[in-house]
């Protein structure tokens, strides 16, 4: 089955609902340095951010969302810190030298980088309400 252009996917926003928004502000906008595309607050106990990943032609976007109790939306889950490695987000990087080098001058807790038997190397952190981070470097050619 061939896809019509006009039916395609056209782009991944990934949205986390965070218990703590500044921390999570601080760590993707501050420490990552992901752009703010859009900042929200609906006034009824609902703020978050849309963030790219990418410069201004990329579709890859992330949305941190607080969601209070107050709210009609709310769930009990938003409010704890993830439990478990069910999911991560793995962002690639062209030099995980110098992510190693900004997490340890920013004194973010981190592990690697560790080479994969595939030849891609992983720096291993996790976000404020303990999300699993991956920033990875594939494997370099040679030649």
């Amino acid at each position: 089955m061939t896809k019509q252009p006009n039916h395609n996917l056209l782009s991944l926003k990934t949205v986390i609902r965070t218990r703590g928004f500044e921390a999570s502000k601080s760590f993707y906008v501050g420490l990552l340095n992901l752009e703010i595309v859009e900042e929200y607050d609906d006034g009824n106990g609902s703020r978050g951010l849309i963030l790219r990943f990418g410069d201004e032609n990329s579709n890859a976007f992330m949305e941190i969302s607080e969601i209070l109790e107050s709210h009609d939306y709310y769930q009990p889950p938003f409010s704890k810190a993830i439990e478990n490695d069910k999911l991560d987000i793995q962002l690639k990087t062209n030099d995980i030298g110098y992510w190693a080098k900004l997490l340890k001058e920013k004194q973010w807790p981190f592990r690697g980088p560790v080479p994969r038997p595939w030849g891609s190397q992983y720096l291993y952190l996790r976000d404020p309400d303990g999300l699993h981070i991956i920033i990875y470097q594939e494997k370099m050619s040679s030649g």
